[in-house]
């Protein structure tokens, strides 16, 4: 079998952006590339990058359909790579969500953790839900979410997303960064006044870890 972090960089970024672009390439042929940017949240000419990549691996097909208009469509195979990424995606996430219900019910470091605790979050991206429904399947409900950069009256899961600054994490229990790899929480530390032990942080394979004090 296949360990948790061969799963895991069996689906790297690039290969999520190629996943992202050919679901909506799908969902619409005659997208643009200033629309296909926004829909994946990269830059104008590295999406430039990415149409010109799947296209030369034969994953897609692009026809003029006039002046500086294109219509985009999946090939045979650029469906069956959509597919094979796609179940990657999915065994990637579920043995993340395993990993993260485990740690937070059986981890000594987290054993205080409770009904009443208080925990936030600090993301709004795929990694943060499964830490959200993780959290909830062991009974913790006092949770908030955090953003650098709140989009206007933004949501997530139905929480209002607060900005954060440096007061925001006084009253939490526990602050769950969530970001894979995000193992130097001192910024953290220092810039919002969390205690170490506080701080939750992710190792590349998803599995949590406390940061102790020093």
């Amino acid at each position: 079998m296949r360990s948790v972090h061969e799963q895991n960089d069996s689906l790297d970024s690039n290969s999520e952006r190629e996943l992202s672009a050919l679901l909506e390439i799908e969902l619409n042929p005659e997208i643009t590339q200033r629309q296909l940017s926004s829909k994946i949240g990269i830059a104008l000419g590295l999406t430039n990058v990415l149409i010109k990549n799947l296209a030369q691996k034969g994953l897609i097909k692009a026809s003029q359909a006039g002046w500086k208009r294109w219509i985009y469509n999946l090939t045979p195979q650029g469906i069956t790579h959509k597919v094979l990424l796609t179940q990657k995606y999915i065994t990637r996430i579920i043995t993340n969500y395993q990993i993260i219900t485990n740690t937070i019910s059986d981890d000594p470091t987290l054993s205080n953790l409770h009904l009443e605790s208080k925990v936030a979050i600090i993301g709004t991206e795929d990694f943060a839900e499964l830490i959200y429904l993780a959290l909830k399947k062991n009974g913790i409900d006092e949770i908030e979410s955090f953003s650098f950069n709140p989009k206007n009256n933004q949501k997530f899961l139905g929480m209002p997303v607060t900005k954060i600054n440096e007061t925001s994490f006084s009253q939490f229990d526990k602050v769950f960064i969530a970001t894979l790899g995000s193992s130097d929480a001192s910024a953290y530390s220092s810039n919002f006044n969390i205690e170490n032990d506080k701080l939750i942080t992710f190792t590349l394979d998803g599995k949590p870890q406390v940061n102790k004090n020093d």
